[in-house]
């Protein structure tokens, strides 16, 4: 069984409550996750991240990004979770401010885990509730108490 807990760590919980743009997230977040031993390749890991996002805007709606990326310079799958207080402009499908990002990484011979990972973090964000207690939070471990079971 795989579970989200178990992929997200209280060190890669960021806390942005000052006015931030798109960029200046993912950056800092790209910075926070380069310094894990889980990235083998720093240049291509954040070229991966900016790539991928210039095809597509990673902001799903209801407030959520998930920018995501499988290549080769990962070992093995890593999460940073970025909480925005006061909201970024993503480009979003539902172009609303984004509030929750989920920076997940993985090796791309890692499809299955990939997948079911990237499919909890949705169903964990679809409640309402949910997503604004993430949103208020205000330490890592208020954060991680909504992962226990999943």
């Amino acid at each position: 069984m795989i579970y989200l807990r178990d992929y997200i760590k209280p060190e890669n919980i960021l806390f942005f409550t000052e006015q931030e743009n798109k960029n200046s997230v993912l950056e800092k977040m790209i910075d926070h996750l380069e310094q894990s031993p889980l990235i083998i390749d720093r240049k291509k890991f954040r070229k991966a991240v900016f790539d991928r996002e210039s095809l597509m805007s990673t902001g799903i709606g209801l407030g959520i990004a998930i920018p995501h990326v499988k290549i080769r310079a990962v070992k093995d799958i890593a999460i940073c979770i970025g909480i925005c207080k006061q909201g970024v402009e993503w480009n979003s499908l539902d172009d609303k401010p984004v509030h929750l990002v989920f920076l997940m990484a993985a090796h791309d011979d890692q499809h299955d885990i990939y997948l079911r990972l990237l499919s909890k973090i949705i169903l964990v964000l679809r409640k309402q509730d949910r997503r604004e207690k993430l949103t208020a939070a205000d330490n890592p471990e208020a954060v991680m108490s909504h992962f226990l079971e999943l």
